[in-house]
């Protein structure tokens, strides 16, 4: 079991449920998984693009699991009311537009239906969302995203040896990529408090990179006017009741 598919089985709500979405069901495992595992349930894995490596693990997939290449912003594919469950893991931050993918996600849950979602990293956390944000050899200094701009950040990737068409390409992906929301803590909670959704659990997840050096750099230049408690977490454990009439 991936501890994907762990989480969400473990979730309060997941038991009773019988129509499950998963957003953003990338490589579509954890779906695989527990359809195989509760096959009383019907499940729905939803991604943008569908992968080579989403394809080989859906060859043999199972009859309760149903694949949709769909956008997570416009979900009309669905029939209002129609999941009781619906989760996502790292794709939150990957959604510019969150208060337009929450209203869909609303409306495809029945009322005191259940998202559950795992969202890391935050764009306020030390490392961003950016290029190679996780790999050891990554040549982006922590927090530098958030004091830099993206000229700036060129340059200081080619003084740290880097070609500068090669600087010129990263400064791109992590200021202009399309796909990030780039949305700090506080702005994303603030847009699910305005949602059609109650937050019933909100476990924030320490970063354990944080550095009072790097946050002291941030808030002397704080080009996105971020709260300084959002740096000390790179993410968050999620659960939202759907409170639609």
């Amino acid at each position: 079991m991936t501890w994907q598919a762990h989480w969400v089985s473990q979730t309060s709500g997941f038991a009773d449920a019988t129509r499950i979405l998963e957003v953003g069901a990338g490589g579509f495992e954890t779906s695989v998984y527990l359809a195989r595992r509760f096959p009383e349930k019907e499940f729905v894995g939803l991604d943008f693009t569908l992968s080579p490596l989403a394809l080989k693990t859906l060859g043999n997939g199972p009859s309760n699991l149903t694949v949709v290449k769909h956008d997570a912003r416009n979900m009309r594919i669905f029939a209002e009311g129609y999941f009781d469950f619906i989760f996502s893991v790292a794709v939150m931050e990957h959604i510019a537009e969150l208060a337009d993918h929450l209203e869909e996600t609303a409306r495809i849950l029945r009322k005191d239906g259940l998202y559950c979602f795992w969202q890391a990293p935050f764009w306020s956390c030390s490392k961003g969302h950016h290029f190679r944000h996780d790999a050891p050899d990554c040549p982006i200094p922590p927090y530098s995203h958030l004091h830099l701009t993206q000229s700036e950040m060129r340059e200081q990737l080619i003084e740290r040896g880097i070609a500068p068409d090669e600087a010129g390409d990263i400064a791109e992906f992590i200021y202009a990529r399309g796909d990030l929301s780039r949305l700090g803590r506080s702005q994303t909670r603030a847009i699910i408090e305005d949602s059609p959704f109650e937050i019933a659990q909100w476990e924030d997840q320490d970063d354990d990179r944080y550095n009072p050096e790097g946050v002291s750099r941030v808030m002397a230049r704080n080009l996105y006017g971020l709260p300084e408690n959002d740096l000390r977490f790179k993410g968050a454990k999620v659960r939202l009741v759907c409170t639609k009439s």
